[in-house]
């Protein structure tokens, strides 16, 4: 019996000692006390099983986000860019863009017109229209036509839109893309109240009364035509209340849900309604920051994100247009509570906040 003793202590002491990680020791006393609940009691049993269920749905539910999302990421910004679409051949000859002097716009035309598309530039300043329109003559290759509109959205004229109804004769010109980009943004965050009212009227007929008015202008010939593609530029500033920017975040709100809206009214008729919705990028708009304007990865400038966020027409009709948006906006959602979000904006503006007097 002794040196059956020896003999079983020397062969257990020749096997190589297995080094288990914390995790796997968690879960398996987790898992041990678990078994000892469910022995307890039949109704113990019950309710665990039913716990690890939820569990496991929830796990499931969990992945299917992240292949899901990686497929349409995938479709967005890697495979559009193998395989280029003709945009005058899908939608039509004619591509009208608001805002169209500066920026965003300003990019959307000079791409859009490299792409053989005729384009219809509205803006505020004849003086940039009148540059734009030779820019844009000068340097494309293609023979196009560029017409330009005067308008400021801004104004309180309430023929204003029937002006304008009658200047772009959509009836006329096949105008399959609308580009709704013009928009505005406080000069600086603030309190509500310690923004002047001329901001917040501004803020409300160019950034939501605009979008909608000249929608209304351009659909009706796509609905006739049964093709076309509205892009309405919203932001990442909607996606939770951004305190001391509060109405501009809620005016890009007002764009996305109308936008996503329209988009299930009129996909019967053959009408894609995109709704871009950035992170912040390196324009006019966004000078209040120093940060903003140091064009990197993050933070891109108008030619790139534009060229990007036309690569994705045709591909998704929810997207912030950017690769790296994209993914920040991923990995916020996944990682960042609501609540966690809102102080982090909250901080961050505060920071950046340019009033006489300083928020505390």
């Amino acid at each position: 019996m002794a040196t059956d003793n020896r003999i079983h202590f020397v062969s257990n002491s020749l096997k190589p000692r297995i080094k288990h990680s914390r995790f796997y020791i968690y879960y398996s006393t987790m898992g041990y006390l678990f078994q000892i609940v469910r022995d307890i009691d039949p109704k113990l049993r019950m309710m665990i099983d039913t716990f690890t269920l939820i569990g496991f749905i929830y796990f499931i539910r969990f992945v299917y986000h992240i292949f899901s999302s990686s497929l349409i990421g995938f479709r967005t910004h890697i495979w559009s860019r193998l395989i280029e679409m003709d945009l005058r051949n899908k939608y039509g000859n004619w591509a009208l863009i608001t805002g169209a002097t500066d920026g965003i716009g300003l990019e959307y035309a000079r791409q859009l017109a490299s792409k053989g598309l005729n384009i219809i530039l509205v803006g505020r300043n004849m003086e940039k229209l009148d540059n734009v329109q030779m820019e844009l003559l000068n340097s494309t290759q293609k023979q196009i036509e560029v017409v330009k509109v005067l308008a400021d959205f801004n104004s309180e004229d309430q023929n204003l839109f029937i002006r304008l109804k009658h200047e772009i004769d959509p009836m006329h010109r096949d105008i399959g893309i609308l580009i709704n980009n013009a928009g505005v943004m406080f000069d600086s965050p603030n309190r509500f109240l310690d923004q002047p009212e001329s901001k917040i009227w501004q803020h409300v007929r160019v950034n939501m009364l605009a979008v909608v008015m000249m929608t209304r202008i351009v659909l009706p010939q796509m609905v006739k035509k049964k093709r076309g593609l509205i892009v309405n530029l919203s932001s990442i500033a909607g996606y939770q209340p951004l305190p001391l920017m509060g109405l501009y975040s809620a005016s890009k709100i007002f764009v996305e849900w109308f936008s996503r809206s329209l988009d299930i009214e009129y996909r019967q008729f053959n009408i894609e309604i995109q709704t871009l919705i950035p992170n912040y990028i390196g324009t006019k708009m966004t000078s209040f920051s120093s940060l903003l304007q140091n064009h990197s990865i993050f933070y891109p400038n108008a030619k790139t994100f534009t060229a990007n966020a036309i690569a994705t027409i045709g591909r998704n009709k929810l997207t912030t247009g950017y690769w790296c948006h994209d993914l920040m906006n991923f990995f916020t959602k996944l990682l960042v509570s609501d609540r966690l979000y809102r102080s982090i904006s909250w901080y961050f503006l505060k920071k950046i906040d340019n009033s006489e007097e300083k928020l505390n």
